[in-house]
């Protein structure tokens, strides 16, 4: 804080004087308004490039707009096809034979006789016929 002095100055005296001056300094500086160098503003006029220019900024956003509200409802539409997904694939690995099944896939492709498996199948599938 600040402490009190306890010396007094005598009227005339130079610190007096020079605390004087800074006070009416002070006083002065706020008393003055604050005066901001104003720029030269520069008047427009609407010319139709501006217009074009405009309706055509404004069609853009419209259009980004709708883009927006199309992609969010795409992106529901997937979301809610992906849980449908998943859904069916818990009902159809639910049944124990469908799990057995995709266990012997795995089973079969980590050991890789996946790859004959699929030749030997195919090869049932297609019989070869004889000409008449």
């Amino acid at each position: 804080m600040c402490e009190k002095r306890t010396r007094k100055f005598k009227r005339g005296s130079s610190v007096t004087r020079l605390r004087e001056a800074r006070r009416l300094q002070r006083l002065q500086w706020l008393a003055t308004p604050i005066v901001q160098e104003e720029t030269p503003r520069l008047v427009t006029q609407n010319t139709p490039e501006k217009a074009a220019q405009n309706r055509l900024i404004l069609d853009l956003a419209w259009k980004t707009l709708a883009l927006m509200h199309k992609n969010r409802l795409i992106q529901e539409k997937i979301v809610a096809l992906q849980k449908e997904t998943s859904e069916f694939v818990s009902a159809i690995m639910s049944n124990p034979e469908n799990k057995r099944r995709y266990l012997e896939y795995v089973r079969l492709y980590n050991a890789g006789q996946l790859p004959d498996l699929k030749k030997e199948i195919e090869s049932k599938l297609y019989l070869k016929t004889e000409p008449e």
